[in-house]
């Protein structure tokens, strides 16, 4: 009688246990997907799922009244912890239940075969709490990967578009710069006059030089139909030609056709970096750069060629995602897995071709049209 209620106990107490740290795995998987945590919360929705496991039970209720009461603490956990609205609950409620619900499943298909078997009680008990432990432990692991994983991707968006506002923002100063000169231009002219008319010649031709020099710093000089593309562009080439590095542009996007500002200055920004990194990177008589960019019917090019030691390596050639992938990390850069999703979500190709003392980064991608048109 003893050892009867020892193991009933036992068996109590393992069971709490488990749908504890599942619980706690399925908080901690909701609040890495919405960066909120408050403990308070964690540790009142631990303890109600813990006596609600014990309660489901001790009072023998079904399998399915356990699954919905373990799908309320977590949707209302979600809905008045982590804020998010009833319809964004939707999914990531749907993917714990899923996984809990196949554990559940797999754990009474397993133990209605096992009872099939001739063994003594201890240890069938031995065995289905063995069982329980490790698909407690998978479905662990398994939010853990997913929650990593949209994380990564949700990171890797959010830099992106860190990356363009950054860009909008110095966008936005140089127009502010450009308005305020313009307001003063008038006043400007007018020292000019009165120093040609003094005949101060010399301080009329520094002072001319010093507003040459101020109209230049505001003109992007680059206008390839896209601001973010302009303003990135500008600032890559003047970053290269400071380097002593010739850069020259032949770069034009249409509005009629759709890609995130985001996306765009992603391909470009990389492949500009690469470029440079290239020409700085090795002892080159003449570095130079080129970039070309455009539109061919639904298809958005861009070509950006860099001179390149033809000593370093032998001619390579190959695309993004075949047997052997070209695009090493180690040798060409960083940012090529950002530039490989970026290819893959328009449905694009990417090759690379070194021969002959030149490096070249080919992007092709399928563009659908814009709401906007030109």
């Amino acid at each position: 009688m003893v050892e009867t209620g020892f193991y009933c106990a036992g068996f109590y107490i393992w069971w709490v246990f488990l749908n504890a740290l599942l619980c706690f795995f399925e908080i901690l998987f909701l609040q890495n997907l919405t960066r909120v945590r408050k403990k308070a919360h964690a540790l009142v929705c631990l303890f109600i799922n813990c006596v609600l496991t014990f309660l489901v039970m001790y009072l023998h209720s079904s399998e399915v009244c356990r699954l919905v009461l373990h799908a309320g603490v977590i949707f209302c956990f979600a809905v008045f912890s982590t804020k998010l609205k009833m319809y964004e609950t939707i999914a990531p409620v749907s993917i714990i239940l899923t996984l809990y619900t196949f554990m559940e499943g797999f754990q009474t298909v397993f133990m209605s075969r096992l009872v099939q078997k001739t063994m003594s009680e201890q240890m069938g008990i031995t065995v289905q709490l063995a069982v329980s432990g490790l698909l407690a432990v998978l479905m662990a692991g398994g939010l853990c990967v997913i929650s990593e994983s949209l994380a990564r991707m949700r990171e890797e968006k959010e830099s992106s578009y860190r990356y363009i506002l950054d860009h909008l923002g110095e966008a936005k100063r140089r127009n502010e710069r450009y308005l305020a000169f313009q307001h003063d231009i008038d006043n400007h002219l007018l020292i000019l006059s009165g120093l040609v008319y003094e005949k101060r010649y010399a301080e009329a031709e520094n002072y001319f030089r010093s507003l040459s020099s101020r109209s230049d710093n505001l003109i992007v000089g680059i206008d390839t139909g896209n601001l973010a593309a302009d303003v990135l562009l500008k600032k890559k080439i003047s970053f290269a030609e400071t380097r002593g590095i010739q850069v020259s542009c032949d770069a034009h996007f249409s509005k009629r056709f759709f890609i995130e500002d985001a996306d765009l200055c992603t391909l470009l920004a990389n492949a500009m970096d690469n470029a440079i990194q290239a020409c700085m990177k090795r002892e080159q008589k003449k570095a130079e750069i080129t970039v070309q960019a455009g539109m061919k019917q639904y298809f958005l090019f861009i070509i950006v060629t860099n001179t390149d030691d033809p000593s370093s390596q032998s001619a390579v050639s190959g695309f993004g995602g075949d047997r052997q992938d070209p695009f090493c990390e180690k040798d060409y850069g960083t940012g090529l897995k950002n530039m490989k999703r970026t290819v893959k979500k328009y449905g694009g190709t990417m090759e690379i071709k070194r021969d002959q003392g030149r490096f070249s980064l080919s992007i092709l991608l399928c563009l659908k049209p814009s709401a906007e048109g030109e």
